[in-house]
């Protein structure tokens, strides 16, 4: 069988029309599933919440994620997809390492202002890591592309501040794996950011993308020759 679709003349046997309305449905639910995740505590959503909010029954969900912390890390997965594509188009047209390392440091603050939810999840706090069933965790596939993209990601800052040491843009007593954890842990830190600390800046005038921008000059002129 055949499916027509109307005026832009694109057919589909109805195996490829079934399985772009599965793919559909699957990124409904993560999608559904990202607000849900970024609002409140893992073990605080239920797997019938997320059933409900996307307007499918429960059976059907396990359909698609076999556990939560499945469906968790396919939420995650795709928001870290979109920041290693970021990260990897910001930083392809500069020629040195310090210019690389400032273009990461923009698509970072790009990510996280685009995309909060998702930034928010990439660095949950440990409290919510230690809620996960963590057989559960590791063995989904979901996790571990997340685990090697984060490594991809994290590779071009170090690789950036490298290239900037050989350069002599940067200090050479600086160690770019130290470094790069460093903002990388910066990042951690703002995003799980109390209210105290929030309404400290709000009383200066600071907002949140004056802050970011702030935090990427202060790290550059730490790393400067």
């Amino acid at each position: 069988m055949v499916i027509n679709h109307g005026v832009t003349g694109e057919s589909m046997s109805l195996t490829e029309w079934k399985e772009r309305e599965k793919e559909q449905r699957r990124n409904d639910i993560i999608n559904v599933s990202r607000k849900l995740f970024a609002d409140k505590d893992f073990d605080k959503v239920s797997m019938e919440d997320i059933a409900k909010k996307a307007g499918i029954g429960k059976g059907t969900l396990y359909l698609y994620f076999k556990n939560k912390e499945s469906l968790y890390f396919a939420v995650v997965l795709k928001g870290i997809r979109i920041w290693a594509e970021i990260v990897s188009e910001g930083v392809k047209k500069d020629d040195s390492g310090l210019k690389r390392l400032i273009s990461y440091g923009n698509a970072n603050r790009g990510f996280s202002s685009e995309y909060p939810d998702y930034f928010r999840l990439l660095y949950s706090p440990t409290s919510i890591k230690k809620q996960f069933d963590m057989d559960k965790m590791t063995s989904s596939e979901e996790f571990q592309e997340v685990r090697e993209l984060f490594k991809e990601i994290m590779s071009i800052g170090i690789d950036s501040i490298e290239k900037g040491i050989d350069e002599g843009e940067i200090r050479s007593d600086v160690d770019p794996t130290e470094a790069a954890v460093l903002l990388s842990v910066i990042y951690n830190g703002k995003a799980n950011m109390g209210d105290w600390a929030k309404e400290l800046l709000q009383n200066k005038g600071i907002d949140e993308e004056k802050f970011s921008k702030d935090i990427g000059d202060l790290f550059l002129h730490m790393l400067k020759k």
